[in-house]
């Protein structure tokens, strides 16, 4: 069987039918083409080339009168971070990114896959990292359409940015490439 898209998710549905799970790692939950195998041993291929671009946990792919076959994400081990404020959740998940590392939210914790460096990295910067086992669901996504400012037909170029109460705008350095200047020059003089 090829699924080619998801049309329904069975959190927040009443379900009577036999339930064929689909266990899937979380790093499967991206993959647009694969073969896999429920947990009755139903073979399907997924495909998914549209706007469904992911499996999500709970996500319906086939249904008929007695059973239906659901999508379920295996917990894994995992390194947890509270995130207790915004200053610390903003370097830690730079660095994270820097590292062209998965991130995942769940509440008010940043969870990642374990991996032992990243761990050892964070004690050192005193996070007080945990370990556990957890699905891995909501993973942050910073992948932007490379047409995207085209589509809207705007930059974020001259947006202004607000940091500290004062208004600062991206503008255009001579050798430094793009640097972040005062706005007003009158802030300056102040200063």
């Amino acid at each position: 069987m090829i699924i080619t898209e998801i049309t329904r998710n069975i959190h927040g549905e009443q379900v009577t039918k036999r339930l064929d799970l689909l266990a899937i790692e979380w790093y499967e939950s991206t993959k647009r083409i694969q073969r896999l195998r429920t947990a009755e041993g139903m073979d399907i291929a997924v495909k998914l080339l549209g706007k469904t671009s992911s499996l999500q946990d709970g996500d319906i792919l086939y249904e008929d009168e007695e059973k239906i076959v659901v999508v379920t994400i295996k917990p894994c081990e995992v390194i947890r971070v509270m995130a207790i404020d915004f200053q610390r959740t903003a370097f830690v998940s730079s660095e994270i990114g820097n590292k062209h590392l998965p991130l995942f939210v769940e509440a008010n914790e940043l969870l990642m896959p374990y991996e032992r460096s990243m761990y050892e990295w964070l004690v050192k910067q005193g996070f007080d990292p945990q370990c556990g086992e957890r699905q891995l669901l909501h993973q942050l996504n910073a992948n932007v359409d490379p047409k995207h400012h085209q589509k809207m037909k705007s930059s974020t170029k001259n947006i202004p940015l607000l940091i500290s109460d004062k208004v600062f705008m991206n503008l255009q350095a001579p050798t430094a490439g793009i640097g972040l200047m005062p706005n007003d020059s009158e802030d300056c003089a102040r200063n």
